[in-house]
C-alpha cells in the first residue's frame, strides 16, 4: 500500500452501520493510518487497512464492479478524503510536499499518489480504470502532467455515501415514461415470454422491437423488464447524437452505472421520435451510430426502431415486430377506459373504424373525454365525447401545417348528375366500412396500402372543394387543405419532412387531407437534366411511397388531370371529373345560393340559369348581390344580380360584357 508499509492486508476492524457519518469517520481513520506509517509511528506488525474496503460497503462494491486494484483503491480513497475532509487533507499533503507541489483543494495528483503508494505510472493513464471510468477527472484545459490535479467524480462520491440516484450528467439522455395502467393487449402480451426469456440470457442480451407504434414497444419493454425485476431507463438517441462531442464519455458513464446497479436500458431510436438534420444524419449513418452505441452499453438492452437495424457481431439482437393494437383490441381499451356497458356498440365500432390510436394515446383521450361527465350517462354520450376528443387531438397533431376547412354543407348543396353524386356517396361508404372489409373479411391481405384516395378534376369553381367539405361533414371528420407553398422547401429533405408530418398526423385517423392543385405536387416526373430535376423527382417518389402506405383518406383536386403522374394515377381509388354545370344544374345552384331568410320574390331563377357560370362563381355572385341589396336598403332584384354578375365577369377577365344576355331582364 504505502512505500513504508507492508503489503499484507489484515482483516478490517468492525465498523458501525455504514451511515454517511460512518463513511466520513472511515475516511479519517484511513488518513490517520497513512500518517502513522509515513511518520514511522506504526509498529512492525501493523498494516495499513482500508476500513471502507470491506464486504458490504458501497466502496467495496464499486471497486469490485470496476475491477480496481490495490493501488487504485488506495488512490480513490485519497481522492474521497480530499473531497470530504479538504482542510485535514491539505495539511497532510503540505507535510509531504513543498508548497508549490500541493494540489488544489479537493484534488490529488499522480505525483502524490506514486510517492505515497506502491504503484506504476501506467496505472494512471487515461486507459487505466480510475480515469477510464471517470472516477477521477482532470479539469478541462489543464495540461496532462504528473502534478495535474485529479478530482473525484461527484457521482462516485455520492454512490459511496449510499446515493442511488442516476448520475446527474446522464439525466439529459433520459426520457419520461409512464408505465401503462393496465395489462398489455393480447397481441403484445404474446411476445412477452420470448422477450423475457431472451433478456434473462445475459447482461448483454439485446432485443430489437420494431414497427410503427413506439408506444406499444415501450409498453412491452416495460412489462418484460418488470417481470425480470429490472428498472427501465428510456434513453433518447436524438439527445445522445445532439451531444456527439461528449458521447464517448457519456457512454462510459452509462456502462459504469449499469455495472454498479441492476438496470436495463431502452434506447429509443424510433424515427417518430428523432428530429435530426437529414443532411447530417442519413439512414446508413444512423444505423452505424446505433450499432456503435449498443456495442458499448453493458446491460440488458431493448432497442426501439421503425425498421430492424443491423447491429453487427458486437451485439446480436432478437428482432420482434410489435404492431399497434388491432381494432378489436382498441374497442376493448375504449370500453374499459370509458366504462361502457356494451363493448360492441355500433358507435364504438364507428369510433375505432375512423381513429386508429395506440394504447397510450387512447387512454389519454378517454381520460379527457370523461372529464366532467357525471356517472350513469348513456354509452352514446361517452362515445360522442370521445369522438370529439379524438378530433381535437388530430387538430393538435397537424397544427399550422395545413388549413382546416370548417364548412358543413350537405348533400343537397352538391349539384351534380346523379351518377357523379353516387361516386361521392360510394366514397363515403368505402371509408365507413373499410375496417370490416379489409380486416374482418380479410380483403386487404393483398393490398399494399389500405388508405382511400380520390382525384377530383375540372375547372375552377365546379364544386371540387365543396364536395370534399360534404364528405368530411357526412363522416364527421376534419378536412384539412394542404398549402403546397408551405410544404415545398428549397432545402433538401425539408419538403419530405413537412409532408411526413402531415401524413403521420393523418395516419392516426380523424383527418381528411385535401391537396389543392395536386398536379403541382403529384405531377409527372421529368427527365433528370440537373440537380433540381433530381430533387423534384425525389419529392414525387416520396409522395408516391407515402400514398402507397397511407391509411387515411386523401382527396386531391386538379384543373388538369392530364398533368398527373401515371404511377400516381394507378394508386387512385376514385376519379371524378367535375364539368361546368348545365342550365338545369345552374338553376338548382342559384336556388341553393340563398338561405330561406333572404327575400327572393324578385328573382327569376330561370333567367339566371341562362348565364354560363360555374357553381363557385354563382355563389360569389349571390353573395355580392346580397351586399349590394343591404347597402342600398333594397330587396334582392334582377338588377342587383346583373351588377353582381358583371363584377364577377370583370374578376374573371371577361372585358367584353355580353349585354344581350340581359335583354329580357
Amino acid at each position: 500500500m504505502t512505500r513504508s508499509a507492508t503489503r499484507k492486508r489484515a482483516a478490517a476492524p468492525p465498523v458501525r452501520e455504514w451511515t454517511p457519518a460512518a463513511v466520513s469517520d472511515a475516511l479519517q481513520l484511513f488518513l490517520d493510518q497513512l500518517e502513522a506509517h509515513l511518520a514511522g509511528r506504526a509498529g512492525p506488525g501493523d498494516t495499513l487497512d482500508n476500513p471502507l474496503d470491506t464486504a458490504g460497503t458501497r466502496f467495496s462494491q464499486l471497486c469490485g464492479a470496476l475491477s480496481l486494484g490495490e493501488f487504485e483503491r488506495a488512490l480513490l480513497m485519497l481522492g474521497l478524503i480530499a473531497e470530504v475532509h479538504p482542510l485535514r487533507f491539505r495539511q497532510f499533503v503540505q507535510e509531504q510536499y513543498d508548497a508549490a507541489e500541493v494540489p488544489p483543494p479537493g484534488c490529488v495528483s499522480r505525483h502524490l499518489a506514486l510517492s505515497l503508494f506502491d504503484g506504476n505510472p501506467t496505472d494512471l493513464t487515461d486507459d487505466a480504470p480510475l480515469l477510464r471510468w471517470h472516477l477521477l477527472n482532470r479539469p478541462e484545459g489543464v495540461p496532462d502532467h504528473s502534478l495535474a490535479p485529479l478530482a473525484v467524480d461527484p457521482a462516485a462520491l455520492a454512490y459511496v455515501y449510499g446515493d442511488d440516484r442516476l448520475n446527474p450528467r446522464l439525466n439529459r439522455h433520459v426520457q419520461d415514461f409512464a408505465a401503462p395502467p393496465g395489462p398489455l393487449v393480447e397481441s403484445a402480451a404474446a411476445h412477452l415470454p420470448t422477450l423475457a426469456a431472451h433478456l434473462r440470457s445475459g447482461e448483454r442480451a439485446t432485443v430489437q422491437l420494431h414497427g410503427r407504434d413506439v408506444s406499444a414497444q415501450l409498453d412491452l419493454a416495460h412489462a418484460a423488464l418488470s417481470e425480470l425485476g429490472l428498472p427501465m431507463l428510456r434513453l433518447s438517441l436524438g439527445t445522445m447524437l445532439e451531444n456527439a462531442g461528449s458521447l464517448e464519455r457519456d457512454l462510459r458513464l452509462w456502462e459504469r452505472e449499469t455495472r454498479l446497479r441492476p438496470l436495463a436500458l431502452c434506447l429509443d431510436a424510433h424515427p417518430a421520435n428523432l428530429d435530426l438534420n437529414p443532411e447530417q444524419w442519413s439512414a446508413a449513418s444512423l444505423e452505424r451510430q446505433v450499432a456503435s452505441i449498443a456495442a458499448q452499453l453493458h446491460a440488458p438492452l431493448v432497442l426501439l426502431t421503425g425498421e430492424p437495424l443491423a447491429l453487427g457481431g458486437g451485439r446480436p439482437a432478437l428482432n420482434l415486430e410489435v404492431a399497434r393494437p388491432s381494432r378489436a383490441e382498441q374497442r376493448a381499451l375504449w370500453a374499459h377506459a370509458l366504462g361502457l356497458r356494451d363493448g360492441n356498440a355500433p358507435r364504438l365500432r364507428e369510433l375505432t373504424d375512423q381513429f386508429d390510436l395506440n394504447a397510450a394515446t387512447l387512454r389519454d383521450l378517454a381520460e379527457t373525454a370523461r372529464l366532467g361527465l357525471p356517472a350513469g350517462l348513456p354509452d352514446d354520450v361517452r362515445l360522442e365525447q370521445a369522438w370529439e376528443a379524438c378530433r381535437v387531438a388530430g387538430r393538435r397533431r397537424i397544427g399550422k401545417l395545413a388549413e382546416r376547412l370548417t364548412g358543413t354543407p350537405g348533400w343537397d348543396d352538391v349539384i351534380l348528375p346523379d351518377a357523379d353524386k353516387a361516386v361521392l356517396q360510394g366514397l363515403v361508404e368505402h371509408v365507413r366500412h373499410r375496417t370490416q372489409v379489409y380486416e374482418t373479411w380479410g380483403m386487404g391481405r393483398h393490398a399494399r396500402g389500405l388508405g382511400i384516395s380520390a382525384l377530383f378534376s375540372g375547372p375552377s369553381g365546379t364544386g371540387k372543394t365543396l364536395a370534399a367539405e360534404v364528405i368530411a361533414s357526412e363522416l364527421r371528420l376534419d378536412l384539412y387543405r394542404v398549402d403546397v407553398s408551405s410544404m415545398v422547401s428549397k432545402y433538401i429533405g425539408e419538403t419530405e419532412k413537412n409532408l411526413k408530418q402531415i401524413f403521420d398526423a393523418a395516419d392516426d385517423g380523424g383527418v381528411i387531407l385535401l391537396f389543392d392543385e395536386a398536379d403541382s405536387l403529384f405531377g409527372k416526373r421529368g427527365d433528370v437534366q440537373s440537380a433540381n430535376d433530381r430533387y423534384a423527382n425525389t419529392q414525387v417518389n416520396y409522395l408516391l411511397q407515402r400514398m402507397e402506405s397511407y391509411a387515411g383518406l386523401a382527396l386531391l383536386t386538379t384543373n388538369l388531370e392530364s398533368g398527373m403522374d401515371v404511377a400516381f394515377m394507378r394508386r387512385i381509388r376514385f376519379v371524378l371529373n367535375f364539368r361546368p354545370p348545365e342550365a338545369p344544374e345552374r338553376e338548382r345552384i342559384w336556388r341553393r345560393a340563398f338561405p330561406p331568410q333572404v327575400d327572393v320574390s324578385g328573382v327569376n331563377f330561370g333567367r339566371l340559369a341562362r348565364v354560363k357560370l360555374a357553381g363557385g362563381n354563382i355563389r360569389s355572385v349571390a353573395l355580392g348581390a346580397a351586399f349590394l341589396a343591404a347597402a342600398r336598403g333594397e330587396t334582392l332584384s334582377m338588377g342587383l344580380l346583373r351588377e353582381a354578375i358583371q363584377a364577377e365577369w370583370r374578376k374573371l377577365g371577361r372585358v367584353s360584357l355580353d349585354d344581350a344576355a340581359f335583354a329580357d331582364w
